[in-house]
């Protein structure tokens, strides 16, 4: 019997849900590994409606009247992946997936922003908000208007990079995708200047000095994630100076995809949002994928099919050689 991977995405019929379903599409194309496990996308809508106000069938039965059109036309529109549709009925959208991610062993939840965001970028509401502070899996968001785009592909794919534990499992993450799909990858790297008043000339040479060695720790940081690219990557590093969520925000625009951990702390296997993940996932201009803390190597099943030949994290030959 094989293995099912589950795509949970949360969709509604609007203009949000179908960026969701726009954006989980691809996904479930990409991540798609039929000689190990089918991925399958589950298309989860939640209505906000009362459990007590009727018994269980007949709750089901009018949630089947309610989502029968909708689905029709999303099982339709994804045919090829052979969906499965599931509607809930939860005052909690948010509580209400989390406990369908976690009875499906999801991999990833797919939402869309909120319609108050700009057109082109991602703001997430108060369901993705919620699912950002601890989903059990990793969680995409995309763009306001991405199913209306004419070109929705993963031909660049970006990795926020700090060199911290998390950091380097959504840098093995992203590079996997970027096998599996032959995309570029851009390893961006942040170095913070330090906040300074009033000081003597020499509390000024002190801070440039520790700006220096931030910079340093940051090149080292990058060259060492570069080092884990395999040659079969085409990958870009870019170190850059200023608060690491606007410039990585500014960055996205030449991206089709960012993808980042959580922040170091919080509960395991969780996702949680630090600064530069909340500033992402409500200014990016491409879609965004935080990853739970802990996320491991391979958080979205990939290695079995992308790393044949390959074990995860290996570096390149100029490295193995030394």
């Amino acid at each position: 019997m094989a293995i099912k991977r589950r795509i949970i995405i949360g969709y509604q019929d609007t203009p949000q849900g179908r960026d969701a379903l726009a954006l989980g599409e691809i996904f479930a194309e990409v991540l798609d590994a039929h000689r190990v496990a089918a991925t399958v996308p589950l298309i989860a809508t939640v209505l906000p409606w009362s459990k007590q106000l009727m018994g269980s069938s007949d709750l089901e039965a009018a949630l089947r009247v309610e989502t029968a059109e909708p689905f029709a036309a999303v099982r339709d529109q994804l045919r090829e992946l052979d969906p499965e549709t599931r509607a809930i009925a939860d005052r909690s959208p948010a509580a209400a997936l989390y406990e369908l991610a976690a009875e499906e062993q999801a991999i990833l939840i797919v939402v869309g922003s909120t319609h108050r965001g700009a057109i082109g970028r991602v703001l997430v509401g108060g369901v993705g908000q919620a699912l950002l502070h601890g989903a059990p899996c990793a969680v995409a968001v995309a763009p306001r208007g991405y199913a209306g785009q004419n070109e929705r592909h993963l031909t660049r794919i970006g990795i926020a990079f700090d060199g911290s534990a998390e950091a380097s499992a959504a840098l093995e993450t992203a590079i996997q995708l970027a096998e599996r799909v032959h995309a570029r990858l851009l390893v961006l790297t942040v170095a913070e200047p330090g906040q300074y008043g009033f000081a003597a000339a020499t509390s000024v040479l002190t801070a440039a000095e520790l700006h220096d060695f931030e910079r340093e720790e940051k090149q080292r940081a990058l060259d060492l994630a570069l080092d884990r690219v395999p040659e079969s990557v085409p990958v870009e590093g870019r170190l850059l100076t200023g608060s690491p969520g606007p410039l990585l925000a500014e960055v996205s625009e030449e991206l089709d995809l960012i993808v980042t951990g959580s922040r170091g702390y919080g509960t395991l296997g969780r996702t949680a949002l630090g600064s530069v993940a909340g500033h992402l996932v409500n200014s990016a201009a491409c879609p965004v994928m935080v990853l739970p803390r802990a996320a491991g190597t391979d958080p979205l099943g990939m290695a079995p099919a992308t790393l044949e030949g390959r074990p995860a994290s290996s570096p390149r030959p100029d490295e193995r050689a030394t």
